[in-house]
């Protein structure tokens, strides 16, 4: 089976690629060096850059049985300066147009896009003492004209992206990701390296809600959504389980049998990371995946405490 993955250099995208390859999938990685793309890959997988998908796109995607769209800037890289927001903000709209245009004009003979989004779409939530806030679900309504917070604004653009796709008959999914844990990549070395180091505890308040999914979790459910062609829409991709960011500290704590009650103060955040820190460390929201597990998808590790069990054992 031939399929099409944009922004495969990331961890979850080199992730895909090789759990596709072992099962014998054709793999097509477009991105803007494929000297990139040979290195991390070799002879393994086809390349082809963003120039020539533009030039001769038709041919390229015709019978694939699906694009899955990860490009984009990482989030967290750099402090958010006005330039880098814009960098994040055009590093996924941009892609996504382009492919979401190319596949409309394949209309009905287009392979189905599924396209990374992320929770940040929500919007963010107040926290609330002693309990999580009440859960988000893919029926709740989103405003797209409205742009609470920066992660708000990518996620609902972002989405925005891809309508021309859907509207020329083209099966499209929105993945809305939340926090992705694994221990070779993403945020969770740098979330359990206090611990290591004996100085684990909450971020800030500790009562922000912290959405999150395996690694291994992730790309099962995207191979589920790739094996059943009926789904499409938007589709949360995070374990039933959320937890607040003092029941994550908690669970590294009993992980790796060290303390986790040194709480770090909010100001320590912001003075370091300013706006960054406001959205990805300080705040949160609590999202549950209502139609994968209606779809019949089963979690692996639907906790935080099963979750981390498995990463780290």
């Amino acid at each position: 089976m031939k399929r099409i993955i944009a922004g495969a250099t990331g961890f979850i995208g080199q992730h895909l690629v090789k759990r596709w390859l072992a099962a014998g999938h054709e793999i097509i990685v477009i991105g803007r060096s494929r000297e990139k793309i040979n290195k991390l890959f070799g002879t393994t997988v086809k390349a082809v850059t963003w120039e020539e998908l533009a030039a001769n796109g038709q041919p390229i995607i015709a019978g694939a049985q699906a694009i899955i769209n990860l490009a984009g800037e990482n989030i967290g890289a750099k402090l958010w300066s006005e330039q880098r927001k814009q960098e994040i903000l055009l590093s996924r709209t941009q892609a996504t147009a382009t492919l979401a245009e190319l596949c409309a004009s394949l209309g009905a003979q287009s392979p189905g896009l599924l396209n990374a989004s992320a929770i940040g779409v929500y919007g963010l939530q107040p926290a609330i003492d002693k309990q999580l806030p009440p859960a988000y679900d893919e029926s709740t309504t989103i405003d797209f004209t409205q742009t609470p917070d920066f992660l708000a604004q990518v996620g609902r653009a972002w989405e925005l992206a891809a309508l021309p796709a859907k509207t020329a008959g083209v099966r499209v999914i929105w993945m809305r990701f939340g926090v992705v844990l694994a221990k070779e990549g993403g945020v969770l070395p740098q979330l359990s390296l206090p611990t290591k180091l004996f100085v684990g505890g909450p971020i800030g308040s500790g009562l922000q809600a912290f959405s999150w999914i395996t690694l291994n979790d992730l790309c099962a459910a995207i191979d589920f959504l790739l094996d059943n062609p009926h789904i499409s829409g938007a589709i949360n991709l995070v374990a039933p389980g959320c937890v607040t960011q003092k029941q994550l500290a908690k669970a590294l704590g009993r992980i790796f049998y060290r303390p986790s009650f040194i709480k770090t103060p909010a100001f320590v955040f912001k003075f370091m990371f300013g706006q960054m820190a406001e959205e990805l460390l300080l705040s949160g929201q609590n999202v549950y995946p209502k139609r994968l597990l209606e779809l019949g998808f089963k979690f692996q590790s639907p906790d935080i405490e099963s979750a981390l069990k498995k990463i780290y054992r």
